[in-house]
């Protein structure tokens, strides 16, 4: 066995190689157009043997291909070859040139091949594929609508398909794909249409891609006849035939001249505004959610801008995450985009809803054009408990001053002297009686005011403690409507007498957890689900220890802790 290696090797060390040589042929010249035929290219003892590039053939098309290696040793001979064979289509009658073929550095001889009619034009008149394009000229980034037909005359087909539409250069997005049955000429067809949305990304000529259909004519064979539904086990599949969209080009214009802003070329655009509730009602503290909707006909949602608002200070935003979305219809592409705010107003009184615009090419009048937003002047009331609170201090002095004109005395001029002097005495024996009463109670309840205050503060550090706690649980479980109910909770005992009406009230009288509260409102009020907020907004709370904003702002209190011990 050794041996036979040693001389296996002497042999591959000492024989001589065929000089290298490539040829190229074809199994049959002439052909019939609308049939298959192959061509063959064998390389021999080429080195670094490359495929050759058979796209250079112009009008014929690959269907198939395969590659074959072999190495052969006759005598002293090593002979290596490299062979493919390709499965070509002609689709119409006429003379093809096949050049001369490059494989590494050998050329292989030119073919003229020679095509005649054939079974091609009537195929053609059995399926036949049309193609349309609805507008022919347009921008970069507009729609283009392609119509493709299939038409079947008086054929029973099987085994169907078409190449995929594909296009470099463009976003190609399938519509709509419908089958329906008509008669023309007196004859029966069936007609599949499949369109296609094409947005051209640049300017310049944009050449559709010509597709291609296969299918298996299904005849009915002299043995059905002979022995009728029972011949359908003996029925046979007659050849494959072939059908292939027209060629089609689409010009593609640059810009406008000048322009710089977004680019929407669209057919129709419209905005819609919801509000809920539906009128708005703006008061202190409430939130109000605002829904802007963008339709624009023609275009991909996401090529639809983002809309831009600024907000006064007196007026908190928070934006939920926008929804983009895309229909797709037999005209074509529909593309939507949904922004939606929750609204907290913060002052009482006329504040400026603000406004904002979309612009957009108008493809059908071929300008520019703006929707417009309008600002909107709006009146926001206060919140409930401030309501009453003003209610109640305009009420009162009224009926103070009611009470004081009616109770006044009146003086007659006809009373007598002795009567005056009588009442005098006893009015003066009485205001004495009531400055001595007013001592003693005074000296007394001054203590029981001292306890009643001592117990209040202690009272007030128990419920402190407690709705600190309870915070301090919310933000550990992490669900921000019990955060919300927590703090709003915590913030009516440290502000008793004026306790705040939203979560914005604490943070502006809290500077060290505004933050941390803006954070929260987004997950609120703009669904941002976000640990981390809750994480910020524990850390910067259990911070807080003494002193508090009270009712006036420029003064401050001492609360004691945050986390006060009971005594």
């Amino acid at each position: 066995m050794f041996r036979k290696l040693i001389v296996i090797s002497a042999l591959f060390l000492t024989a001589n190689q065929v000089a290298a040589e490539v040829t190229a042929w074809v199994d049959q010249n002439p052909v019939v157009s609308g049939t298959m035929f192959r061509l063959h290219v064998e390389a021999k003892n080429v080195d670094d043997a490359e495929e050759a590039d058979l796209s250079i053939i112009p009008g014929i098309q690959v269907l198939n291909r395969s590659v074959q290696n072999k190495t052969s040793i006759v005598g002293t001979a090593i002979t290596r070859s490299v062979h493919w064979t390709y499965i070509l289509l002609a689709q119409s009658a006429g003379e093809y040139l096949i050049p001369a073929l490059l494989v590494g550095n050998e050329k292989t001889s030119e073919i003229l091949l020679k095509v005649v009619d054939g079974i091609q034009k009537k195929q053609q008149e059995l399926i036949r594929l049309e193609v349309s394009a609805t507008p022919i000229k347009v921008y970069p980034q507009q729609q283009v609508v392609v119509l493709l037909k299939i038409i079947r005359t008086g054929a029973q087909l099987e085994n169907e398909s078409i190449t995929p539409f594909e296009l470099d250069g463009a976003q190609v997005r399938k519509l709509e794909q419908r089958s329906y049955k008509a008669v023309q000429n007196g004859k029966r067809m069936i007609i599949t249409e499949i369109s296609y949305a094409v947005l051209p990304e640049k300017s310049g000529t944009l050449n559709l891609p010509q597709i291609r259909y296969q299918g298996d004519l299904l005849q009915e064979s002299s043995s059905k006849r002979v022995f009728g539904n029972f011949g359908d086990i003996f029925r046979q599949r007659a050849q494959r035939i072939y059908s292939t969209s027209p060629e089609l080009s689409i010009e593609v214009r640059p810009l406008p001249a000048g322009f710089k802003d977004w680019w929407l070329p669209a057919e129709k655009l419209e905005i819609v505004e919801n509000w809920q509730p539906d009128p708005p009602v703006f008061q202190v503290g409430e939130p109000v959610t605002r829904t802007v909707e963008i339709l624009a006909t023609g275009v991909f949602g996401n090529q639809i801008p983002q809309l831009s608002f600024n907000f006064p200070e007196s007026l908190k935003a928070y934006a939920d995450q926008p929804v983009i979305e895309t229909q797709h219809t037999s005209e074509g592409l529909s593309g939507i985009r949904k922004e939606k705010w929750a609204i907290i107003p913060t002052k009482a009184g006329k504040t400026i809803l603000p406004g904002s615009t979309v612009s957009w090419w108008n493809v059908k009048k071929d300008e520019y054009q703006t929707v417009i937003i309008p600002a909107k002047t709006i009146e926001v009331l206060p919140a409930v408990g401030s309501a009453l609170k003003n209610t109640e201090e305009e009420v009162v002095p009224q009926i103070k001053q009611i009470t004081s004109t009616t109770l006044a005395p009146v003086v007659s001029t006809k009373q007598e002297s002795m009567s005056w002097k009588i009442l005098t005495l006893i009015f003066a024996a009485l205001w004495c009686g009531t400055i001595l009463l007013w001592y003693y109670r005074t000296k007394k309840g001054g203590e029981s005011k001292l306890d009643n205050t001592d117990n209040s503060k202690h009272n007030q550090r128990i419920s402190i403690k407690r709705a600190t706690n309870n915070v301090a649980n919310a933000l550990t479980v992490g669900d921000p409507v019990k955060v919300q109910s927590a703090l709003l909770s915590w913030g009516n005992i440290v502000w008793p007498n004026n306790p705040p009406h939203g979560l914005e009230q604490i943070g502006d009288r809290v500077p060290e957890i505004k933050n941390s509260i803006n954070a929260l409102n987004s997950v609120l009020y703009g669904k941002l689900c976000k640990e981390s907020s809750f994480e910020e907004l524990k850390k910067e709370f259990s911070r807080l220890s003494f002193a508090e904003y009270s009712n006036n702002k420029n003064s401050k209190y001492e609360l004691g802790e945050l986390y006060p011990e009971t005594k």
